[in-house]
């Protein structure tokens, strides 16, 4: 467990999926949520957070201070694409970490995603 930077959890509800990517500073004394959801207001960000934050605590035990951030991406515009935006949405997390940007992007608030391809 030392040696994780990051942790992918697919979130489902109320017949919706977003996706969180947990960060967990070097210092394993802090941590930062990132919710991206393709439809912005649909899952609860900081509900999804707080429970994610006590999994850490209790299910890891990870004892740190967490922030929580509504990340920025793509919204999709039908009621039923939010699957292949999770997919899409991770495929791009992994890119970006390959590339050695991820943190980056996601200090800037959002992921670099064409329009058109999720």
């Amino acid at each position: 467990m030392a040696d994780i930077r990051y942790i992918v959890v697919p979130i489902h509800g109320d017949s919706h999926w977003s996706v969180v990517l947990v960060h967990i500073n070097d210092a394993r004394d802090a941590s930062v949520i990132y919710h991206m959801d393709s439809i912005k207001t649909f899952h609860d960000y900081a509900q999804i957070g707080g429970l994610l934050n006590m999994w850490l605590e209790r299910g890891l035990k990870l004892n740190m201070t967490t922030t929580i951030v509504a990340t920025s991406i793509t919204q999709q515009t039908s009621t039923f694409d939010c699957g292949v935006h999770v997919l899409y949405i991770i495929t791009k997390l992994i890119k970006a970490e390959k590339d050695g940007k991820l943190l980056e992007y996601l200090e800037k608030g959002g992921l670099p995603i064409e329009r058109g391809t999720a």
